[in-house]
């Protein structure tokens, strides 16, 4: 099997953390890419790329993407995502060996599951979603594109999460409730009732605190 050679986008931790779980004999990371930097901030021996000239020269040598943009930056990974797809890189799911996902669910692509994350039976995870260490999808949820599940977070059964929403750490989601898009449901929050969209709900139980604002800029693809 040929090496997969992968171009990653974003220069902070998601990215080395993503590239620490890779299996280094089927992967080789091309070059990391972020134009918001002057430098990474972790050490690393692969090419570093701010500027649209040499990012157009790695662009050619690689054939898969990750775009390692975590926090609640749900939006601009799944544009980014879709615009180097575009440019035909292959998005590709990094799912860590230590994570539970039942043969019944349905994953998308580009999607990244950290450690002791459990997904349970027939959920569907969708395309660049971040389930982040430890959290739980418990059964028939549905989780939609860019959302952030953050680490040790619970996800009830029958859950909708919509697109680009972000669970906060150690929140939890009673069964049967509706996460709205762009939604933003805070650390600890306890969640008994629908989220609308772009709501930003905090507390136990959760209430709404103010309306949440989906940022992106994508100048560098353009």
């Amino acid at each position: 099997m040929l090496k997969k050679k992968i171009l990653f986008w974003g220069g902070k931790s998601q990215t080395r953390i993503l590239i620490e779980y890779l299996n280094k004999k089927r992967n080789q990371v091309v070059a990391i890419v972020d134009p918001s930097l002057k430098k990474l901030t972790f050490s690393q021996k692969e090419p570093f790329i701010n500027t649209k000239k040499n990012f157009d020269k790695f662009l050619k040598k690689a054939n898969h993407c990750v775009v390692g943009i975590g926090g609640h930056y749900g939006l601009a990974r799944t544009m980014i995502f879709d615009k180097l797809y575009e440019l035909k890189l292959n998005p590709l799911s990094i799912i860590h060996e230590s994570s539970i996902i039942d043969k019944s669910c349905k994953i998308g692509k580009g999607v990244q599951i950290m450690q002791g994350v459990n997904v349970n039976c027939f959920s569907e995870i969708s395309d660049y979603t971040i389930l982040n260490t430890g959290c739980t999808i418990d059964h028939e949820c549905i989780i939609g594109r860019g959302v952030h599940v953050m680490g040790k977070a619970y996800i009830g059964g029958r859950v909708i999460i919509e697109d680009f929403a972000t669970i906060g750490s150690n929140a939890t989601i009673f069964p049967n409730i509706r996460i709205g898009n762009g939604a933003f449901v805070g650390a600890g929050a306890v969640v008994r009732k629908n989220v609308k969209n772009n709501e930003i709900v905090t507390g136990n139980p959760a209430k709404f605190l103010k309306k949440n604002k989906l940022n992106y800029n994508l100048w560098f693809l353009k």
